[in-house]
């Protein structure tokens, strides 16, 4: 076989070869070029259409993080009810900011990332304090004064019962007298003056009269009026007294004001406790007692150890850098 020439002709992209067959008779072929370049084209077609990296220097650094696995850490640092997704998102930042290279500086970077997580757990920990201290606050006082006001009804003895009163700073005591001065008042508008009957209401409310007492109450004068309206004719002539109806209509219209004074000491007292609550809310808006002392301790612990890793971490990016790194100053206190 002879090559006869390197000349292509037009439209050919071989070589033309020039063959001599056994019989003497010769033949020419051009190299099958077009196939050639089609086989090449298509070697390269699906070298090209592999996926060859992110081409930003943005999209480049989120894919050096391809590769990074959690190392000792990250399997307890994250606990039951926090979101790993978080976590894992914390430490890919610090690693896109900090660059760690190599092993040490992985585990440097992870342990910074693992002191901000707890110090995040901190702070939940100190609104749940705050939250417990506060929130509850008035719930807990309300449950205070239920208990109080059952005690003290227990406590009333009918050998020395000094009437529920003088119980009165207690919100559900306040409103048991109200309720009985508006069952008294109904029991005088249907029955009329019956002392056996309003005197079982009254020394319930007041107490017994055998009791010393600084200033007189509305059953003294309700025991008043009754005596008033029990006066024979000739008396009521004579001291110029009112009629037995007349005595009723006083003691109904003493009930009203009764009721309307303990209202009013009621807004006041309700007034008052709604300053008082938001004073004592502010006052425990910051931790008090152990649960602030073991938060700050917790906290100056966590600062510490987050300055000591970074400051490792700083020197060894220096040192592979081969910046000047300053000598470790080293304080010998003795005994």
């Amino acid at each position: 076989m002879k090559v006869q020439g390197q000349k292509q002709h037009a439209g050919e992209s071989g070589p033309r070869v020039s063959h001599t067959s056994p019989d003497g008779s010769g033949f020419s072929t051009t190299a099958n070029s077009q196939s050639l370049h089609i086989e090449r084209s298509g070697s390269r077609g699906l070298a090209d259409s592999k996926a060859t990296g992110p081409r930003t220097k943005q999209g480049k650094r989120r894919a050096s993080l391809n590769s990074t696995k959690h190392g000792v850490f990250s399997k307890v640092v994250v606990l039951e009810g926090e979101s790993r997704v978080e976590y894992e998102r914390l430490l890919a930042g610090l690693r896109e900011t900090l660059r760690p290279v190599g092993a040490l500086e992985e585990l440097l970077v992870e342990k910074l990332a693992t002191l901000v997580w707890r110090q995040r757990r901190l702070l939940i920990a100190e609104g749940a304090e705050i939250r417990k201290n506060t929130q509850f606050l008035e719930l807990d006082q309300r449950l205070r004064e239920r208990e109080e006001a059952e005690n003290f009804s227990r406590l009333l003895d009918p050998l020395n019962n000094h009437g529920l009163i003088g119980g009165i700073h207690n919100p559900d005591v306040l409103e048991r007298c109200q309720g009985l001065l508006a069952e008294l008042r109904e029991q005088i508008e249907r029955d009329g003056l019956n002392v056996e009957n309003d005197k079982t209401i009254l020394e319930r409310i007041y107490g017994d009269r055998e009791e010393t007492r600084l200033h007189d109450d509305f059953c003294d004068f309700y025991l008043i009026q009754v005596v008033v309206s029990q006066s024979s004719e000739e008396e009521r002539l004579r001291e110029g007294c009112v009629s037995p109806e007349q005595c009723r209509k006083k003691i109904l219209r003493g009930i009203d004001e009764e009721i309307c004074r303990l209202k009013r000491y009621r807004e006041a007292r309700t007034s008052m406790e709604t300053v008082r609550m938001q004073l004592e809310t502010l006052r425990h808006s910051i931790p008090d007692g152990p649960g602030l002392d073991r938060l700050l301790r917790y906290e100056a612990s966590l600062e510490r150890a987050f300055d000591r890793t970074l400051s490792q971490l700083e020197h060894r990016q220096r040192m592979r850098l081969g910046q000047f790194v300053l000598p470790p100053i080293k304080v010998d206190v003795g005994t």
